[in-house]
C-alpha cells in the first residue's frame, strides 16, 4: 500500500526529518503540537496551545481535501492534571458536533519543555 507525506505551510516545520502528516489506505495520521507558523509556544497557556494544535491538525487535513469532520480518533497528550480543564474547553469547542473516539494521557512532559499538550488525530479521508 503506498503512502504519502501532507504538508502545509500554515503549519511550523521543524528541522528534524518527519512528515508533517501521511495518508495510507484512505487515512490521515497526523500529531500536532501547539505552535505557531514561526515554531513559537504560547508559554504556559494551554488553552492557547491547544487552538494551536487543532488549528494546525486542520491545516494539514484541509491541504489533504479533507475537513475536521473527519477525524475518526484523538490522543491528547497533556503535561499536568492542572491543565486538564483548559485543554478540554478548547477541544470541546473544536469538537461541538459529532466528536470523534478520544483517548488522553496525562504525561510527564513533551519534546521541548515549553509545550504543554500534543494532539495525535487519524482522520478517514477515504480511498486514496
Amino acid at each position: 500500500m503506498p503512502k504519502r507525506a501532507v504538508y502545509s505551510d500554515r503549519v511550523f516545520k521543524g528541522s528534524l526529518p518527519f512528515a508533517q502528516a501521511t495518508i495510507a489506505g484512505g487515512f490521515m495520521f497526523v500529531a500536532c503540537v501547539g505552535r505557531d507558523r514561526e515554531g513559537r509556544f504560547a508559554a504556559g497557556d494551554v488553552g492557547a496551545q491547544t487552538q494551536a494544535c487543532l488549528d494546525n491538525i486542520r491545516a494539514l487535513i484541509e491541504e489533504a481535501g479533507g475537513t475536521m469532520k473527519d477525524i475518526v480518533k484523538c490522543t491528547v497528550y497533556v503535561t499536568g492534571r492542572e491543565h486538564w480543564q483548559p485543554m478540554n474547553e478548547v477541544y470541546f469547542r473544536n469538537f461541538a458536533e459529532d466528536p470523534p473516539h478520544r483517548v488522553s494521557c496525562i504525561v510527564s512532559g513533551l519534546g521541548s519543555p515549553e509545550c504543554l499538550v500534543e494532539i495525535d488525530a487519524t482522520a478517514y479521508l477515504g480511498k486514496d
